[in-house]
């Protein structure tokens, strides 16, 4: 059994860089989405704590100007009006639980949110940051001893009655916060839109690696076969050489017990069936050389089914020996006309065939289909067989010359098939048979009339 190579870590096909890579990008989203999620929770804890002091510094001041002010409610509004006109606050609002007192300056949203009234939690209403809280108001001097007057506290009057529970409602300028959160958002659009264009990039130069490693495979694939072409050839010069002349000689031999043979005897048939004979060897051997060196082909107007047939009949002796069934599935006479080279397409299906009927085994069945692929007019030729199939490392190889799975095999016939197609425009591949076994398919151009 031949090992399968398995790629190394350095191969364009070794998936290894790129899930390197891709963790690599992996962890930059991360640390990305991290360092987004960590600057928005810090903005939302600087608005929280912002929110938070000036509610603290508010109420501490509404309390000491309500207990220590002279005229406390005319004091007490004109401190809100001072804070509501300052800083980053936009609105103040003063109100007692009941309703009875309400100090309220600058501009609320409108309608006013829910916004809970502990004064901890805000609510961003943009562009507005609001909080509220309770405030307790404890006034001094009213009441408090027997000789103070109302004059020296303003208990009476409009200041005085101010003492009681309260809630205090903020309105803070929420823009700089907004700012910073979108400062946030574009960096982590801008540093998400970087890691796509890394990850597109990889992806990219992945598939240009790929594809890269596939062109130098056919290149070292078409090189080898180029080299083992340039050995057939050697080869076919040598048996022409060797060969010919003496075939050459038995032929005029032949030709001589034909003519001194009777008419329509035996010796005659048997003197026309040795010159045809060797005749066909004369051929193959002069084929051998156009495979090595092919010539363009000799494209003529002929129908597939009819060269199918031909070769079904002139190899039934062969399926006869092993006891072997041939199915042909075959367009209707006259079947489809396509641009043929008569004597490259009946090499190439006779050597299709024979493939098929030696890799099966005795009893079984060898299926030989012809059919049109819509779109694109192109013919396909199945052959297919019940043998033990081709082992896809090795799909590749049997196109080669010289190289066979078959005990003594020489590795001709496959390629010499492969050579007919590629000649008329198309390819030959190898597949699994549905019912086991291999399955050889050709696939070329019509180029010609679209026949019966």
């Amino acid at each position: 059994m031949t090992a399968v190579p398995h790629p190394s870590p350095h191969s364009p096909h070794s998936p290894l860089p790129l899930l390197a890579a891709l963790l690599a990008l992996a962890a930059l989203a991360a640390l990305l989405a991290w360092q987004t999620s960590a600057g928005l929770d810090h903005i939302d804890r600087m608005m929280a704590e912002r929110s938070r002091t000036l509610y603290r510094m508010v109420a501490t001041e509404v309390r000491n100007v309500a207990r220590y002010g002279a005229a406390r409610l005319e004091r007490l509004d004109e401190v809100l009006a001072e804070i509501a006109a300052g800083g980053d606050v936009g609105a103040t609002v003063l109100q007692k639980d009941d309703g009875s007192i309400r100090l309220a300056h600058g501009d609320l949203p409108d309608p006013l949110p829910d916004v809970p009234r502990n004064g901890r939690d805000y609510v961003l209403d943009e562009p507005f940051l609001l909080i509220a809280g309770p405030v307790r108001i404890d006034t001094q001097g009213c009441g408090s001893c027997a000789t103070c007057t109302t004059e020296t506290y303003g208990c009476g009057g409009p200041g005085g009655g101010i003492a009681g529970d309260y809630e205090v409602l903020l309105s803070l300028d929420a823009s700089p916060y907004l700012v910073l959160r979108r400062t946030v958002w574009m960096q982590a659009a801008a540093g998400a839109l970087l890691l796509l264009g890394l990850a597109c990039g990889l992806i990219l130069y992945r598939r240009q690696t790929l594809r890269t490693a596939a062109m130098r495979q056919a290149l070292a694939v078409a090189d080898e076969r180029s080299r083992s072409f340039e050995r057939l050839g050697r080869v076919a010069a040598g048996l022409a050489h060797e060969i010919k002349n003496p075939v050459g000689s038995l032929r005029g031999f032949a030709q001589l017990l034909a003519e001194d043979a009777a008419p329509g005897s035996k010796q005659a048939e048997y003197a026309g069936l040795m010159v045809a004979e060797l005749d066909g060897i004369t051929r193959r051997v002069d084929r051998l050389r156009d495979v090595a060196r092919p010539s363009p082909p000799d494209l003529r107007a002929a129908r597939p089914s009819e060269t199918i047939r031909r070769v079904a009949a002139l190899l039934e002796p062969d399926l006869a020996a092993r006891s072997l069934k041939l199915h042909l599935d075959l367009p209707p006479d006259p079947g489809p006309e396509a641009m043929l080279d008569a004597e490259r397409f009946r090499d190439a299906v006779v050597n299709l065939v024979i493939n098929a009927i030696e890799a099966s085994p005795h009893g079984a069945q060898v299926t030989v289909k012809l059919y049109t692929r819509s779109p694109g007019d192109r013919l396909v030729l199945e052959v297919s067989d019940q043998g033990p199939g081709i082992a896809p490392d090795d799909r590749d190889r049997v196109l080669r010359p010289f190289f066979s799975t078959k005990p003594g095999g020489l590795g001709l016939g496959l390629a010499v098939a492969q050579q007919a197609f590629e000649d008329h425009g198309g390819s030959l591949e190898i597949d699994a048979a549905p019912g086991g076994g291999a399955l050889l398919r050709a696939v070329w151009t019509r180029r010609a009339g679209r026949g019966a």
